[in-house]
């Protein structure tokens, strides 16, 4: 299922969900992915997770200025952005086949913490997961002009909020028997 949203772009915008299986899942996981190499390893966090709690996954993505091309005046740009929303989103479904539960993937514009949180309310998540804040002078410059997603999301005190440090791979949690 397919349905566009508004929006500067809103051809790169969606909303997908797994086929019906029948099966509901009282519990719900929110995962919140970007543009960046390292959502490959929070996507496969909060799949493993998802799985371990037998729960549902929502995946969000925000389309921000990370994910559009740098030489915004290029005669490729539209081009450029639109190989780059294709890949993620390929690479998003390839690793959602593997979930045995049901899963969404919304690609929209807005405010990413804003996103991840009412998609959490929707769908009364127990926790949510994002990436770790990046480190290093320019995400410290990044952060006097606004703060990250992860500080925004950790301001409320509804959900536990997962932080995925990047280069962190699923492998390397395990659930641990009782």
């Amino acid at each position: 299922m397919k349905k566009h949203h508004d929006g500067p772009h809103p051809e790169h915008t969606f909303h997908l969900e797994s086929p019906a299986t029948g099966i509901a899942h009282p519990r719900h996981v929110v995962v919140g992915i970007g543009s960046e190499p390292s959502s490959g390893h929070v996507l496969d966090f909060a799949l493993s997770l998802a799985r371990a709690e037998d729960a549902s996954l929502h995946v969000v993505h925000c389309i921000t200025a990370e994910d559009q091309p740098v030489e915004t005046d290029s005669p490729q740009f539209e081009k450029r952005l639109s190989s780059a929303l294709s890949s993620q989103r390929e690479r998003t479904l390839s690793a959602l086949k593997s979930h045995t539960g049901d899963w969404t993937y919304d690609c929209n514009h807005g405010d990413p913490a804003v996103v991840i949180l009412s998609t959490a309310e929707k769908h009364d998540a127990f926790t949510i997961v994002i990436g770790a804040p990046r480190r290093g002078p320019i995400s410290a410059m990044g952060q006097l002009v606004h703060s990250s997603v992860a500080a925004r999301l950790n301001r409320q005190n509804r959900y536990p909020i997962v932080l995925v440090p990047a280069g962190v791979k699923s492998t390397t949690w395990t659930r641990k028997s009782a």
